[in-house]
């Protein structure tokens, strides 16, 4: 009979060998990739750019009196107009005379009135003893022709003119008829102002031609556009994006018509590689000023690298062994890298370890995957990282081989020493941000602007880095060499 004691011993020894093979038996976990998201845009307030336009009055009426030269109207027939018995030449005896008040142009045509009116046997024989068949008789005047004509346009940029007529005689038309004066003032501008539409035609055709808003409007909206240099040597830009385009009343004072052309846009500075517009926006529809502000939001990162994160990270964690729960759980992190994830930085982390209860040790290695959303403290001027999680792959590769790292205590810790100082970088950025409006070059702009606040706006992930979005506020004026419509 065997000894009671020697087979106890040796079932004893057969489960300590068993719990020893089982604890040296090494688990993996590794996880996918989480899927990659879509960040979500930064809604930032656009500030709106005003760049004024004149036009000039002069060079206007120089260019109409070119148009309108000699006879304006000839009716050579008596028969015409329904026989009005009337024969009417319309001349052009001095330059026209151009001026504008508000949104109103008012020309000043001087003409000379050719008029010849035809009279019946029966009512010329009560003047005259000379009988014929039909007399006629014919004079000469002088009247200003008054044209007013408002002026707006569309938001298809076409221009549009509502024009009204009105006259100043030089001296009250009569014919003579042996003793007897009849007025036909009220006869000859009722005759015009039938004829006088096809001036109207003309000159508001001329009026269109010569005020060229759209022309200038593109230009700029196409300038704006382009990147604009404000150091080569540190790779500074502004980039202004125009999302609408607005136009103010005209107005004048007397010489020219100005115009105001409101940019909304969103106004960035931009470090590094100088900025890709391959693709031009379109001049979209022009929308009604209500009224000019000169507010501006200069937006501008301060950018945490991923590689510079990564480098950090690395120093702090790689190599080291973390314990938690009184050294029954130790993890060794092997490697790591920062990657982004929509709005969620991702964390890729190798490690091994394992977790010791009692005679058991738990053994592991793989790669595993967390993903924390980066916030932003004003106070501190601190990149920190809250909810720091493994994403659901990780999680589910984690189940059956290292699950106590779900609890929470592996987390806790990464996400504890998360933290990084953006306070040099954001003063880098404020003071070359402040210089950037005063150094930009746009052909024929001048940008003058003044920051009066800045203050962090939001947090935004980009392909390279953690960016803090941060808005100066202030006043903008637009400096203009010269830009007219002619």
């Amino acid at each position: 009979m065997k000894n009671p004691v020697f087979k106890h011993g040796f079932y004893l020894f057969l489960t300590i060998l068993t719990i020893t093979i089982h604890s040296c038996k090494v688990k993996t976990a590794d996880a996918p990739v989480p899927t990659k998201q879509v960040a979500q845009q930064v809604n930032r307030p656009l500030s709106t750019i005003n760049i004024p336009i004149s036009l000039s009055i002069k060079e206007l009426e120089t260019s109409i009196n070119k148009q309108f030269n000699g006879i304006l109207y000839n009716d050579e027939s008596y028969e015409n107009n329904n026989n009005d018995n009337l024969i009417l030449r319309v001349r052009k005896i001095d330059a026209f005379k151009i001026s504008a008040m508000g949104d109103k142009i008012k020309v000043v045509a001087p003409l000379e009135i050719y008029v010849s009116g035809r009279l019946k046997k029966d009512f010329f024989s009560m003047f005259d003893q000379d009988y014929g068949i039909e007399k006629s008789k014919d004079a000469t005047f002088k009247i200003d022709v008054a044209i007013s004509s408002k002026i707006s346009v569309n938001q298809d940029w076409d221009i549009i003119t509502k024009s009204e007529t009105g006259f100043t005689w030089r001296e009250q038309p009569y014919l003579e008829l042996g003793p007897i004066k009849i007025p036909i003032g009220s006869i000859i501008e009722t005759i015009v102002n039938n004829q006088i539409s096809d001036i109207n035609k003309k000159l508001d055709l001329e009026i269109t031609r010569n005020i060229k808003i759209k022309p200038l409007a593109n230009q700029m909206w196409n300038q704006l556009q382009a990147p604009i240099t404000v150091s080569e040597r540190y790779q500074t830009y502004l980039k202004i994006l125009p999302e609408f385009i607005s136009l103010s009343n005209i107005t004048s004072d007397g010489n020219k018509l100005d115009v105001n052309l409101g940019f909304r846009s969103d106004i960035s500075f931009i470090v590094g590689m100088k900025p890709d517009v391959s693709d031009l926006k379109p001049l979209p529809k022009l929308q009604q000023q209500t009224r000019i502000d000169s507010t501006f939001n200069l937006y501008f990162a301060a950018t945490l690298n991923y590689d510079y994160a990564t480098k950090l990270a690395k120093e702090q964690f790689v190599g080291r062994k973390l314990s938690f729960d009184n050294e029954k759980q130790i993890v060794t992190i092997n490697d790591l890298n920062f990657f982004n994830n929509g709005n969620k930085l991702g964390m890729m982390i190798n490690m091994d370890g394992y977790f010791r209860n009692g005679f058991f040790k738990k053994k592991f290695k793989g790669t595993v995957y967390a993903l924390g959303t980066p916030v932003y403290n004003d106070s501190t001027q601190m990149i920190s990282v809250k909810d720091f999680d493994f994403d659901i792959k990780s999680k589910d590769a984690l189940v059956g081989t290292a699950e106590w790292l779900l609890k929470g205590s592996f987390r806790k810790g990464i996400e504890a020493r998360l933290k990084y100082s953006m306070k040099e970088e954001i003063e880098k950025a404020v003071i070359t941000a402040d210089n950037a409006l005063k150094n930009a070059k746009i052909p024929n702009i001048k940008l003058d602007g003044k920051v009066e606040k800045i203050s962090p706006y939001g947090i935004s992930l980009s392909e390279q880095g953690i960016q803090v979005i941060i808005q100066s506020t202030g006043k903008l004026k637009v400096g203009v060499n010269k830009l007219s419509s002619n």
